[in-house]
C-alpha cells in the first residue's frame, strides 16, 4: 500500500508540473492541439467533408466546420460500430466507447482513441492523489496517508460485436489499472467486475470488505451520490453487517450469485471487529465525532465528483463524514476530460489547454455571432461550452452551461452549473437544475424531512403550465403538514430563488405549483429497473427531472394514492 501510494503521489506531482506549463501557455497550446488534430484528421471522411486540409487557424477552422450536436455524430458512430468501419471520423484507432451518463435521453456512444484516453488517465486519476498530498503538506501533514478504500463504483463494461471495450467514461482510468487495484481498493474484484451485476447486492459487499478493514484512510467514488447512498445503506442494515464479520457469512436475504456466497460466505470470523463496530452504530449516528471517523480511525479524505448541482448530496454526507476533505474528480463528460480541481474542498475546476479545444458561446449571447475562445471569455459569465476532442468529435455542442469563477495562470477556472437540455424552461424562466437543487434542499429543511428523492415534472398539459414536484420522503410528509402548506412553501422558495418564475406567475404564465408522494422504494426500483436493462450503476444519476417518455410511464405509476 505505502508503495503504490508513493508511486500515485510521484505521478500526480508530476502531473501537475505539466499542468501549471500548459496553463501557463494557454492558449498557444490551444492552438498547438487545434492544428494537430486537424491536420491528423484531414483524410477522414469528416476531414475531407470540413477540407480540414486547408484549415491553418482557428478562424479558418471556426469558418469551415459547423457546430454539430450528437445527432450529427449517431449515424456515423453506428456505422463504426455496427460495420467496424475505420476513418469516419477521425483517422486513429479506436480503443475503446464510452458510453454517456444518460442525464438526458438514453446513452450516447463516444468514440475514444488513445490520446483521449491518456489524457483522462493522467488528469483524471493520477492528479487526484497529488492534488490531495499538496492539501496535506500545506496543512501541516508531512505527506498523504497511504491510500485504501472502498471502491464505490462498478466497472462492468461491454464490448462492440466487434470486440471494442465499451464503458462509462469514468470506469476507465480504473479499468486500465486493474492489476494493481488490490493493492489500494478493499472492494474485491469480482465485485468491481460482478459477474450477474443485476443480482449482486453490490452495496452490501462494498461496505463488507470497507467495514472489516480498520485501516481504510479514504472513501472513493465517481459520483458523490453513491457516497450518500452507502452510508444510507450502512444505517439501515448495520446489524445485519455487524453479524456477517462477527461470523464470516453472508445473511441469505443479500442476492448474490452461489459463485460469490461460496467463496465469501465462509471468510475467517472476526468478532473483535464486529463488536468494535457494534459500539459504534449502537452509539448512534448523530454524535460530536462524524460516524465515518469512528468507524475508519485513519480515515484522511474521500473523492467524487462534487458539481452543485449536488450540493444537496454533500449537506447529506455532512451527517456521517463531518468536514472530511472532498476531492473534486473534476469536470469530465464522455467527450472527454475538460478541467481538473487544484485544491481540496472546492466546486470549481480549471481548464485544461491540452486535452481538448474549447469554445464558448455566451448564455444569452447571439448564436449566430461566432464562439469565443479560452482567451476571450470574462470571469463571473456563463457560457454554453463547446468542445473538439482528439477522438473525432468537432466543434460538438455537449449541452453544458458552466460559469468562469476565475483565472489560473492563463487558463480559466470554471464551475458546471446545469445542462441546458435539463433544467425546467416551460415559459422562459430558464430555471436551471442549480436552482431546483435548492430548492428542494430548502423545502427538507424547512419540514425538517429527508427525501430520498425528488424530481420536478414540468406540467404542459393545463392551460397554464406549472412545476410538479415528485419527493420520496423518509419520514410522513403530506399527511403530517398538509399539501395546502407544503405548495405554497414551494410556490414562495421558487419565487424568491428565480426572479423570473416570481416575473411570470405575477404574470399569469405559470400557474401554481404542485407536489406529490411516491411510493416507497421508488427510486431503487427505478436504478435497479436500468440496472436490468444493462446500465452501469455508478452511472445512474439522480432523476432530478422528468423529461422522457420512459421516465413519464415508470415515475407517474408510482404516484401515491
Amino acid at each position: 500500500m505505502a508503495l503504490t501510494s508513493r508511486i500515485g503521489v510521484w505521478l500526480g506531482n508530476y502531473t501537475f508540473k505539466r499542468f501549471d506549463y500548459y496553463t501557463s501557455h494557454a492558449m498557444e497550446t490551444q492552438e498547438k492541439i487545434l492544428m494537430k488534430i486537424v491536420h491528423d484528421n484531414e483524410n477522414c471522411e469528416l476531414g475531407k467533408k470540413y477540407d480540414f486540409k486547408n484549415i491553418h487557424s482557428i478562424e479558418d477552422f471556426q469558418a469551415k466546420v459547423p457546430l454539430l450536436t450528437f445527432e450529427d455524430y449517431a449515424p456515423l458512430v453506428d456505422r463504426m460500430i455496427d460495420n467496424d468501419e475505420k476513418n469516419i471520423i477521425t483517422s486513429k484507432k479506436i480503443l475503446r466507447y464510452c458510453s454517456s451518463s444518460g442525464s438526458v435521453g438514453k446513452p450516447k456512444m463516444q468514440p475514444k482513441t488513445f490520446r483521449d484516453i491518456w489524457s483522462m488517465q493522467c488528469c483524471g486519476m493520477a492528479a487526484t492523489p497529488g492534488c490531495a498530498d499538496k492539501y496535506f503538506r500545506e496543512h501541516g501533514l508531512s505527506k498523504l496517508p497511504g491510500q485504501r478504500g472502498p471502491l464505490l463504483m462498478s466497472l462492468n463494461g461491454g464490448r462492440t460485436k466487434f470486440g471494442v471495450k465499451v464503458n462509462g467514461a469514468g470506469q476507465v482510468p480504473l479499468d486500465n489499472l486493474r492489476p494493481i487495484l488490490k493493492y489500494f481498493i478493499t472492494t474485491p474484484e469480482d465485485i468491481l467486475y460482478p459477474e450477474d451485476e443485476e443480482n449482486t447486492n453490490i452495496p452490501y459487499f462494498q461496505l463488507l470488505f470497507a467495514l472489516q478493514d480498520r485501516k481504510v484512510t479514504y472513501l472513493g467514488s465517481m459520483v458523490i451520490t453513491l457516497l450518500s447512498t452507502m452510508f444510507e445503506y450502512l444505517e439501515n442494515n448495520w446489524q445485519m453487517l455487524c453479524n456477517d464479520i462477527e461470523h464470516g457469512t453472508i445473511d441469505p436475504s443479500i442476492k448474490c450469485p452461489e459463485s460469490l456466497r461460496k467463496k465469501y460466505g465462509h471468510r475467517k470470523p472476526n468478532p473483535k471487529r464486529a463488536a468494535e463496530l457494534r459500539a459504534i452504530f449502537e452509539e448512534g449516528f448523530d454524535t460530536d465525532v462524524p460516524v465515518a471517523k469512528r468507524i475508519w480511525p485513519e480515515l484522511a479524505w474521500g473523492y467524487g465528483m462534487i458539481s452543485s448541482t449536488l450540493a444537496v448530496y454533500m449537506e447529506k454526507l455532512k451527517r456521517y463524514m463531518g468536514d472530511l476533505p472532498m476531492h473534486n474528480m473534476g469536470y469530465a463528460a464522455s467527450e472527454g476530460y475538460m478541467a481538473m480541481p487544484v485544491e481540496l474542498n472546492v466546486n470549481d475546476y480549471v481548464l485544461l489547454p491540452r486535452s481538448l479545444f474549447y469554445e464558448f458561446i455566451p448564455e444569452d449571447g447571439d448564436e449566430t455571432q461566432r464562439p469565443l475562445t479560452l482567451d476571450q471569455i470574462e470571469v463571473g459569465k456563463n457560457y454554453e461550452i463547446i468542445v473538439t476532442n482528439w477522438s473525432g468529435l468537432y466543434r460538438y455542442r455537449i449541452m453544458d452551461i458552466v460559469k468562469v469563477t476565475g483565472t489560473y495562470n492563463n487558463s480559466k477556472r470554471i464551475e458546471f452549473l446545469y445542462r441546458s437540455n435539463l433544467g425546467l424552461n416551460v415559459a422562459n424562466e430558464k430555471t436551471s437544475t442549480q436552482m431546483l437543487d435548492h430548492v428542494a434542499a430548502e423545502m427538507q429543511k424547512h419540514f425538517n424531512v429527508e427525501f430520498k428523492g425528488f424530481s420536478y415534472y414540468p406540467d404542459t398539459e393545463p392551460e397554464v403550465p406549472r412545476y410538479a414536484l415528485y419527493v420520496e420522503p423518509e419520514s410522513e410528509f403530506i399527511d403530517k403538514y398538509g399539501l395546502e402548506e407544503i405548495e405554497e412553501y414551494f410556490d414562495e422558495t421558487f419565487k424568491e430563488t428565480n426572479e423570473k418564475y416570481e416575473k411570470y406567475r405575477r404574470w399569469g404564465m405559470l400557474d401554481k405549483p404542485v407536489v406529490y408522494e411516491f411510493e416507497p422504494g421508488t427510486y431503487d426500483a427505478y436504478k435497479a429497473d436500468l440496472v436490468s436493462q444493462g446500465r452501469v450503476l455508478n452511472q445512474i444519476k439522480p432523476v432530478t427531472v422528468i423529461n422522457t417518455p420512459e421516465r413519464e410511464e415508470f415515475f407517474f405509476a408510482r404516484v401515491k394514492k
